[in-house]
């Protein structure tokens, strides 16, 4: 897996948008690259923004980000943005990958769900989109988040502090490495499991004492008495019985004869009901008789409002006859006097056409002339606008009388012009024109001409100044330069000595400790000698590493000035080259520049050698002859004009006069503004008057002859009502109207009568009912003993009923609580049973793994871990030196000192503390663990990018340089991209690739690709 490219925007301290590309530019071609940059400037930003991408995770953060923690934490996104998105592009097995992620917020200030998205590059294609993309990078990385930071990313640091430190202390720092806490946590499982059995026990026997339980002698006292009381239980019941019924009895004959009494109150008010519901019975019975007389009345109550309708409705056409008359005059009256002729009703409509035909004959006459009239206008404003872009004045063309003295005095004014200036004919002006500015164009070649001169003499000038002074400088140079290379040749010499001295100073210091080991006359086990005259006495070096260190920038400084002599001089050598050649190219220019300037003065009669000035001064007194004779030319096009003007103008003044004269006889007839719409109107109206005089003439007929056939229909009806008086024996109409009541009247009696009857009926078979009951009740009951009696009786069985039950129900009840403890106590040993032999299990658990820490299982763990890690790291260490290997403490070691081990080839396989490595050693020994566990997290996923985060401080030049030999050699022979994030100026000089991060004055960072 390798990252190719990452892009980002707004997160953490980095504003805005940025992108890295790792797989193509100075990162690819580099490999190796340092990220650099002062604390808080957003180092490691970079690695949270891979993490972001692929799996919606940071390292500050122990969880997957989400919009609360966003919100409530802050971070991720750069402070005061509504936007932020992290992309990165990766490879696994030779197929590209773009992951990205993005969160914003909405208007309301609030943040939406995150974006994120997996797409094949080379398809375009989506693989995966929304929240479960962060599962199919791990699909297809083959990696989980934490897997992928151990691969990935190296924590050097933390590998020191797990050399040097104890057991429990080493053992928790690669718990913390590794992330596996989990293994301390089930130790710690286990031990509160066992611990919580072991309470839940305790507490299951003391509840099992507090269960108590009857002795077997108070169980058989218990059931002697139960069945003691069931044997008088009857004879009790039966007592209780007896006494029941007998007050039940009384106590109902007592409610019967009330009810007795008030059946009587119920007979007396029906009674009066009845009274007070007679006189309407007697109407109800009329109207019974009479109510088939009913129809005969509707029927003359019809008729005779027909009549009354009948005689309305003729009055109401009568009054419309009036009113259209009246208007009908009206309207003949309107006509005459608008066409001033006298009308009848059967010539209205012709006359009025007649006029309206010769109105509209007028208008369409009228109308003919204003258009030709208002054309002509349009003619001549076309000429006024051809005339006003010659130059000259003349105003729009909108009332005649006004315009033609202004267009006459133009006239005036342009032949003036044309006798000033002395030209006879436009064909005379036109080639005047043309010989002057043929002139013109000639005059402003000759001044181009002439200004090129005068640039070619000054650039010739400065040109041949430059030129002596490049040359005197290489001259000068060149001569610096063969003094300083003998001065070079003297101090490489010196440097030389100085560093040969120096380096046997260093190969004796070296060998101090074997030194000390030899013995006289014992050969020297590197030389073979048997003198050592330096055992005791060391020898004595006089090299100097400051004064070499003097020397040596002396070198460097006096070399790099003598290149950036030989530059120069290289650079003043195509500047010579390069100035001959202008100057001889101006020259050419001037020479053929002032032969075609020679031929202009000639055709002009110019003198060439008067001043620049001077001769503009000629060529603006030209054009002021050209803009003479120019204006001249628009005198003789506007004479043009204005003689086509003249006769659409005696068109347009004809015109209106007809127009107004047909006006004037139009107005005299009529001078409203439709005459169309105005005889339309008059000819409806008459129309529509005759039609409805008449409909109404026949409405009045049609009235008159139903009146009198509902008038004969009337007189009948009145017969027949009269007969039926009669016949009743009633003396009028009236009479007859108020006995036939209205049919919610009668059906009201009718309802209150069938009350009334079911009322009696009620009454009666209630009162039936209630002698028969009070028959039995009072044969029932003994009315030898009183009321009160019978309730002693009563009150005395009951309470003795009821202390029997109590009695039985107490003893029967502790009986049951009896049964029920015994099976809970059961229920309980069986539980105890299972729980004990759970705590046996667990108890075994707790002395193998166990313990209130977690200390026991983790230190199992982590021992097998450290076994497997330092079997990696020896790997690694191989590539690194063939001086070392790691190795655990052995249970002798370490009960003295439990901290790892190394063997060390060169001292005879000597088996030591890490503690007594150096810092260099501690360090190279450290970053092989980092890669062992890179290893272990990625064994079956090939890691091509790493980051390796800081620990490089504690090393001194010559191990630096060693770990970086060893990064660009693991980067060479692996083709890895290898990150090393750090603040150490050493280490930016050394590795000059680099991701540099800055802090802003804002609290922003900006981040830039160097080489």
């Amino acid at each position: 897996m390798k990252i190719l490219k990452i892009r980002f925007e707004n997160i953490h301290s980095l504003k805005g948008q940025h992108e890295v590309d790792f797989g193509n530019g100075p990162l690819a071609e580099a490999g190796l690259f340092a990220i650099t940059g002062p604390t808080g400037s957003g180092k490691s930003t970079l690695l949270d923004v891979i993490t972001l991408a692929l799996y919606n995770r940071i390292a500050r953060v122990d969880k997957p980000v989400s919009n609360s923690m966003l919100d409530d934490d802050g971070g991720v996104m750069t402070r005061n943005m509504k936007h932020c998105f992290a992309e990165v592009e990766y490879r696994v097995n030779g197929k590209d990958y773009r992951s990205h992620w993005s969160i914003e917020r909405n208007r309301n200030n609030n943040l939406n769900a995150r974006k994120q998205e997996l797409v094949e590059v080379s398809t375009g294609h989506i693989l995966e989109s929304g929240t479960k993309t962060p599962d199919k990078n791990l699909e297809i990385i083959g990696l989980s988040y934490d897997q992928f930071v151990k691969a990935m990313v190296l924590s050097q640091g933390e590998f020191s502090k797990l050399l040097q430190a104890p057991r429990n202390e080493r053992n928790q720092l690669l718990e913390d490495i590794t992330g596996a806490r989990s293994y301390r946590d089930i130790g710690k499982a286990v031990f509160f499991r066992y611990k919580s059995i072991q309470k839940d026990i305790d507490l299951k026997e003391a509840g099992l004492e507090s269960i108590e339980l009857l002795s077997p002698e108070l169980i058989a006292e218990k059931k002697a008495e139960i069945k003691l009381l069931t044997e008088t239980k009857p004879k009790i019941e039966k007592a209780y019985q007896t006494a029941s019924d007998k007050i039940k009895t009384r106590e109902e004959l007592q409610i019967k004869e009330k009810e007795w009494k008030t059946l009587d109150d119920e007979k007396l008010s029906y009674t009066s009901d009845f009274n007070v519901f007679e006189p309407y019975k007697t109407k109800l019975d009329t109207h019974e008789k009479l109510s088939k007389y009913g129809v005969h009345l509707r029927d003359f109550d019809a008729v005779n409002k027909e009549v009354d309708n009948l005689k309305e409705q003729l009055k109401q056409l009568q009054t419309s006859k009036s009113e259209a008359v009246t208007h009908q005059k009206t309207y003949l009256e309107t006509v005459s006097t608008l066409i001033k002729e006298n009308v009848d009703i059967t010539s209205a409509n012709l006359k009025l056409d007649a006029f309206r035909s010769k109105i509209v004959a007028l208008e369409s006459e009228e109308k003919k002339k204003k258009d030709e009239a208002t054309l002509h206008q349009t003619q001549l404003q076309n000429y006024v606008r051809h005339i006003n872009t010659l130059g000259y004045q003349l105003p729009k063309a909108e009332y005649i009388e006004t315009f033609q003295p202004q267009f006459e005095a133009l006239q005036k004014t342009v032949q003036e012009a044309i006798k000033i200036s002395g030209i006879n004919s436009l064909e005379q002006l036109e080639a005047t024109l043309a010989s002057n500015r043929e002139l013109n164009e000639k005059a402003g070649d000759f001044l181009m001409k002439k200004e090129n001169a005068l640039k070619f003499k000054t650039t010739l000038e400065s040109h041949t100044t430059n030129l002596k002074s490049a040359e005197e400088s290489l001259k000068a140079d060149l001569k610096k330069i063969a003094v300083m290379e003998t001065e070079l040749v003297a101090l490489k010499k010196e440097v030389q000595t100085l560093e040969t001295n120096l380096e046997q100073q260093r190969k004796h210091q070296s060998l101090e400790d074997q030194r000390l080991l030899l013995t006289p006359e014992q050969p020297c086990p590197l030389c073979g000698s048997l003198d050592h005259p330096y055992a005791l006495n060391a020898p004595h070096f006089d090299a100097k590493a400051e004064l070499l260190k003097e020397k040596k920038d002396a070198l460097e400084t006096k070399s790099s000035f003598v290149i950036t002599l030989g530059e120069k001089n290289k650079f003043q050598e195509r500047e010579i080259i390069r100035l001959k050649s202008e100057i001889q190219t101006t020259t050419t220019d001037a020479t053929n520049n002032h032969k075609l300037l020679t031929e202009l003065a000639a055709q002009l009669q110019w003198n060439p050698e008067e001043t620049l000035e001077l001769l503009q001064n000629r060529r603006s007194e030209l054009n002021k002859s050209i803009q003479q004779v120019e204006h001249s030319k628009k005198a003789f096009q506007a004479h043009s004009v204005l003689n086509d003007a003249t006769e659409v103008l005696e068109h347009w003044q004809g015109a209106l006069k007809i127009y107004a004269a047909k006006k004037k006889e139009r107005i005299a007839l009529y001078e409203q503004d439709d005459i169309n719409q105005k005889s339309n109107e008059l000819a409806t109206k008459i129309s529509h008057s005759i039609a409805t005089i008449a409909s109404v003439e026949k409405q009045i007929k049609d009235n008159d002859s139903r009146l009198k056939s509902s008038t004969n229909d009337l007189a009948t009806k009145k017969q027949e009502l009269d007969n039926i008086l009669l016949k009743e024996d009633l003396e009028h109409l009236e009479l007859l109207r108020k006995s036939i009541l209205s049919e919610d009247v009668a059906s009201r009696i009718r309802k209150q009568e069938s009350v009334l009857n079911e009322r009696k009926t009620r009454i009666s078979e209630k009162e039936t009912a209630l002698h028969k009951i009070l028959k039995e009740l009072k044969e029932k009951d003994d009315d030898k003993l009183s009321f009160e009696v019978l309730t002693s009786l009563f009150e005395t069985s009951k309470t003795e009923r009821e202390t029997l039950l109590v009695n039985l129900g107490k003893i029967t009840q502790r009986l049951d609580d009896d049964t029920k403890a015994r099976e809970r106590q059961q229920k309980v040993l069986e539980i105890l049973h299972l729980m004990k032999k759970d705590l046996a299990l667990w108890k075994t658990m707790n002395d193998l793994v166990g313990d209130a820490t977690g200390n026991k299982f983790s230190n199992f763990v982590q021992d097998l871990t450290l076994e497997q890690l330092i079997g990696f790291a020896n790997k690694r260490l191989s590539e690194f030196s063939d001086r070392y290997l790691l190795d655990i403490p052995t249970a002798e070691e370490a009960e003295k000192s439990d901290t790892l081990k190394i063997f060390d080839s060169y001292m005879g396989n000597a088996r030591r503390s890490v503690k007594t490595l150096s810092g260099g050693e501690t360090f190279l020994v450290s970053l092989a663990m980092a890669f062992a566990l890179s290893d272990i997290a990625s064994r079956n996923v090939k890691i091509e990018s790493l980051f390796i985060d800081e620990g490089f401080g504690t090393l001194d030049p010559e191990t630096l340089d060693q770990a970086i030999t060893i990064l660009e050699k693991m980067q060479n022979e692996g083709d890895k991209s290898v990150g090393v994030i750090s603040h150490v100026s050493a280490l930016k000089e050394r590795i000059t690739t680099q991701i540099k991060l800055e802090k802003g004055s804002l609290g922003y960072s900006t981040l830039d690709v160097v080489r």
